[in-house]
């Protein structure tokens, strides 16, 4: 059942997106072929043990935080826009991204990028005050695109706020310190 769903998700796909989401799917299928314990738990993480079975294996844990991993990237793909979506065109985005103007997510088998949706102007389509120095302090804080979407769009505050909500409401400054202080401790 899993793998009939998965065949119907990936023929959906456009030739491009499809060939590349094959190729992923081969090479992770040829690995548990190759490895019987990483088989065993990913048919393990398939079958989901009933209360009392064996603790999970090391690689079940991998595979479980692989796909925390990836349902990440793919909240962040939803939570983003792409250049048809603001109306510019790519060349404009990458004059931005490449100017550290703004967030870009390459996110695994797409191809190009998108960008979250938090550090646009919802009316304008404009980047937000801010965006700049925010990119700044989070590549002073070692912070991944992704990490700092991540932060953007956690609630961080008692009523649920997150930190994009306070970059729209003028707050930039305020979020530039936090961003900043993201890595307070060091790597």
């Amino acid at each position: 059942m899993a793998l009939e769903t998965l065949e119907r998700e990936v023929a959906r796909l456009p030739e491009p997106e499809r060939r590349e989401a094959e190729d992923a799917i081969t090479t992770v299928g040829s690995a548990l072929i190759r490895d019987r314990s990483a088989l065993k738990d990913a048919a393990r993480l398939v079958h989901q043990p009933a209360a009392g079975d064996e603790a999970p294996t090391r690689a079940a844990q991998e595979a479980r935080n692989l796909q925390r991993v990836l349902l990440l990237w793919r909240r962040a793909a939803e939570e983003s826009l792409t250049a048809d979506d603001l109306g510019v065109s790519r060349q404009q985005l990458k004059h931005l991204r490449d100017a550290h103007r703004v967030v870009a997510l390459q996110l695994p088998l797409r191809r190009g990028f998108v960008y979250p949706a938090w550090q646009f102007d919802p009316d304008s389509g404009e980047p937000l005050a801010g965006i700049p120095d925010i990119v700044a302090a989070a590549r002073r804080a070692r912070l991944t695109p992704l990490g700092l979407h991540l932060l953007m769009v956690s609630a961080a505050a008692e009523d649920g706020s997150a930190p994009a909500d306070w970059l729209a409401a003028g707050k930039q400054d305020y979020v530039v310190k936090l961003v900043a202080a993201a890595n307070a401790h060091g790597s």
